[in-house]
C-alpha cells in the first residue's frame, strides 16, 4: 500500500510549481494543510485501494498534531474507494466531530469529498482542504507560483552559485 508523502507548502511550490501537468506526476488528489501558526503542508493522497490517511493527536496517525487537545489519538480517516471512485473522510466517533465544509459529519459514515472541500477535524484548529492536481496547479498558477518557480529555474546562475 502507497505511503502518504507530504512536503511543506514552499518546498512542493518550489519542486513541482513549474510543472505543467501536475495531474500526471500526481494522478490522485492533495490536501492542503494547515494548523493555526505552523507553516502549511501538501499532503499526497495515491488513488490506490486500500488507502487511508488516519488524522489525530497521535504520533501513530499520518497527520498527526499532538498539540491539539481537541483530537483523539485516531481522530478521522480519508481513504480511497473504488466504488465511489473517490475519496471519502470518516469521523471515527469522536467527542469533537469532524465537519466537512461547515457541517458536522455523522460518525462511522464515510462521505465523499469534492474539489476544495474544507475539512476540520476536532475543535477546527487542524483545517485541510481537499484538492485534485488540477484545481491545486490552478491554484498555484493563479498565485503566481508557477511563474516565478518556472523563471527561477530558467535564468543562468550567477558566479558564484
Amino acid at each position: 500500500m502507497a505511503e502518504l508523502r507530504t512536503w511543506l507548502l514552499k518546498g512542493f511550490f518550489h519542486e513541482f510549481g513549474a510543472e505543467k501537468d501536475l495531474a500526471k506526476t500526481f494522478p490522485g488528489a492533495f490536501l492542503m494543510i494547515r494548523f493555526r501558526n505552523s507553516p502549511a503542508m501538501v499532503a499526497y493522497l495515491p488513488p490506490d485501494e486500500g488507502f487511508e490517511c488516519m488524522v489525530g493527536g497521535d504520533e501513530d496517525a499520518d497527520v498527526d498534531y499532538m498539540m491539539d487537545p481537541t483530537l483523539e489519538p485516531l481522530h478521522c480517516k480519508i481513504a480511497w474507494h473504488t466504488g465511489f471512485s473517490g475519496w471519502t473522510v470518516e469521523d471515527l466517533g469522536t467527542s469533537f466531530g469532524t465537519s466537512v465544509q461547515n457541517e458536522r459529519i455523522d460518525a462511522s459514515r464515510p462521505v465523499l469529498l469534492t474539489d476544495k472541500d474544507v475539512i476540520r477535524p476536532g475543535g477546527g484548529l487542524l483545517q485541510m482542504q481537499f484538492y485534485s492536481g488540477a484545481t491545486l496547479f490552478d491554484r498555484m498558477s493563479q498565485a503566481g507560483v508557477t511563474r516565478t518557480v518556472a523563471r527561477l529555474k530558467d535564468r543562468k546562475p550567477k558566479d558564484g552559485e
